[in-house]
C-alpha cells in the first residue's frame, strides 16, 4: 500500500471516526488505535502512526511497515459505528453517513447523545477510548432533580451500580461509590455514563416501607428470618441484625424491633429487604457476603463432625489443631475447644471451620513435628550425655569388647535416648 494512500484514506476515515465519537462526549486514545492498525509492525511504524492520529500530528512519517489490512480495519471500525448509532437512534428518519450522524447528534436532545455514548461503552469500541468524566457537582444537582430527590436504598444501589460501571469498564470500590451519593466523597469528578446509568434507576431501589409479605414471599416469617440466619451462618438473629444495621442506614433497634418477636409489624424498611436479598444471592452465587465475621459462625457440633475424616489424615488431635492454628492466627487452645462437643461453645468462627473443611480434602494433610530438643535446658543435659555415650563407645571398642563397658555403653546410650524423647531437664542418675 502506498504512503500517500495511508496518508490520505486511512486518516481521513479516523477523523471522521473519531469526529462522531467526539459528537456524544467521548474522546478518542490515539495510542490505542495505532496499536490495533499496526498490529505485526514495528514499534517505529506504530510510534508514527500514533503521532499521526493524535490532535496536531504530522502525517508525514515512515509507515512503510504498517499491515496493508490497516486501512480496511479503520473503515471496518467507522462501519460499524455508523450502523450501531443508527441503531440506538432508531433506522427511521436517522441519517446514513457518520457525518449526518454527528452533526444531527450534537443539535439533538442530550438524551439522544447520553444513549449512544453508554452503548458505545457497552460494545468494542470502548478499547479505543480514554475515559469520560462530569463534574460530581453536576451529578449531585442531577440527583436532588430526580422525583425520588436522590433519596435511595444505597446498600442495594450501590453494588447495582458498581456492576453497571464494571460493565462499562470501570472499576470503583463500594465506599467511593456510596461517597458520590452521599456527598462525602472527595472527588472533583464521577464517571460520565453515571447519568446514563441513573437514568435507568427507579422505584427498585426505593426507600420507605414495604410489607413484611414481600421480604417473605408469603412465608412463615419466623421460619424464614431462621432460614436465612442458617444460610448467611449468622450466630444469632440478634447477630443478623446488628449486621443490617451495619451496612445500612438504619439503627439496630430499628432493625431487631421489625424483625423480632412473635408479633412483627406488618411493614419494614424496604432496606432490610435488599440486605437480605444482596446476602443471599452472593451465598447462592458463590461469592463472599461483605459481613462482619465476627457475627458469623458454625455450629461446634459441625466442627466435631470434621474429627473422623482429619485423624485418618494426621498422627495426632493436636496436629491437626496446630495446623489449623497456623493457617488462621487463633491460638491453638481456641482451635482445640472449637472441636470440642461438651456444651461449653456453640460457634466456631467461620475461618476456622473453612480451614478445617479443606484439610480433609488434601491429599496429605501437613504436619510439622516439634523438636524434641526444643527446650535448650533438654539440649544441654543431651550434649553432655552424648560425649559420655561416645566416650564409653570408644573405651568399649578399645578393650576387645569388655561385657562391664559395653554394659555402661548401652545405659548411657538408653540414658541419652530417655533424655531426648520425655524432654528431661536434668541428668539422669545413671549419667
Amino acid at each position: 500500500m502506498a504512503v500517500d494512500a495511508l496518508t490520505g484514506d486511512l486518516l481521513d476515515t479516523y477523523r471522521t471516526y473519531s469526529d462522531l465519537l467526539t459528537a456524544v462526549g467521548h474522546s478518542v486514545n490515539p495510542s490505542a488505535i495505532a496499536g490495533y492498525l499496526a498490529d505485526g509492525a514495528d514499534d517505529g511504524t506504530r510510534d508514527a502512526l500514533e503521532e499521526a492520529l493524535s490532535p496536531g500530528g504530522k502525517a508525514a512519517g515512515d509507515f512503510q511497515g504498517l499491515p496493508e489490512t490497516a486501512s480496511e480495519k479503520m473503515e471496518g471500525l467507522l462501519r460499524k459505528l455508523t450502523d450501531e448509532v443508527v441503531g440506538v437512534l432508531g433506522d427511521s428518519g436517522a441519517p446514513e453517513t457518520a457525518e449526518e450522524l454527528a452533526e444531527t447528534l450534537r443539535e439533538g436532545t442530550e438524551g439522544d447523545r447520553l444513549r449512544v455514548e453508554d452503548a458505545i461503552l457497552l460494545n468494542g469500541h470502548r478499547q479505543f477510548l480514554r475515559p469520560s468524566y462530569c463534574p460530581i457537582d453536576d451529578f449531585r444537582r442531577a440527583l436532588e432533580a430526580r422525583e425520588d430527590g436522590g433519596d435511595l436504598a444505597l446498600v442495594k444501589l450501590v453494588p447495582f451500580i458498581r456492576r453497571e460501571l464494571d460493565r462499562r469498564g470501570v472499576a470503583a470500590g463500594a465506599d467511593r461509590v456510596r461517597g458520590w451519593f452521599t456527598g462525602k466523597s472527595r472527588d472533583e469528578a464521577v464517571p460520565a455514563c453515571l447519568k446514563q446509568i441513573m437514568s435507568g434507576v427507579n422505584g427498585e431501589f426505593k426507600t420507605g416501607l414495604i410489607a413484611l409479605d414481600e421480604m417473605t414471599g408469603g412465608a412463615d416469617a419466623d421460619e424464614w428470618l431462621e432460614d436465612v440466619r442458617q444460610t448467611l451462618k449468622f450466630r444469632s438473629h440478634s447477630s443478623m441484625h446488628k449486621a443490617i444495621a451495619q451496612a445500612t442506614s438504619l439503627k439496630y433497634d430499628c432493625v431487631h424491633k421489625a424483625l423480632s418477636g412473635r408479633r412483627k409489624a406488618q411493614r419494614i424498611q424496604a432496606e432490610i429487604k435488599y440486605c437480605l436479598e444482596m446476602w443471599l444471592e452472593d451465598e447462592q452465587e458463590g461469592r463472599e457476603p461483605g459481613i462482619d465475621e465476627d457475627l458469623r459462625g458454625v455450629p461446634v457440633s459441625e466442627m466435631h463432625g470434621l474429627l473422623p475424616e482429619l485423624e485418618r489424615k494426621f498422627r495426632t488431635k493436636e496436629d491437626i489443631y496446630r495446623v489449623i492454628s497456623e493457617r488462621t492466627g487463633v491460638k491453638t487452645g481456641s482451635v482445640r475447644r472449637y472441636f470440642q462437643s461438651n456444651g461449653q461453645l456453640k460457634y466456631a468462627p467461620l475461618a476456622v471451620y473453612r480451614c478445617a473443611a479443606a484439610l480433609t480434602s488434601e491429599e496429605a494433610a501437613p504436619v510439622r513435628r516439634t523438636s524434641y530438643l526444643v527446650d535448650s535446658r533438654t539440649r544441654r543435659i543431651a550434649e553432655r550425655l552424648a560425649e559420655k555415650v561416645n566416650e564409653a563407645l570408644t573405651s568399649w571398642q578399645d578393650d576387645d569388647g569388655d561385657e562391664d563397658l559395653e554394659y555402661t555403653y548401652r545405659e548411657l546410650r538408653r540414658a541419652l535416648i530417655l533424655t531426648i524423647k520425655e524432654r528431661r531437664r536434668t541428668t539422669p542418675v545413671q549419667a
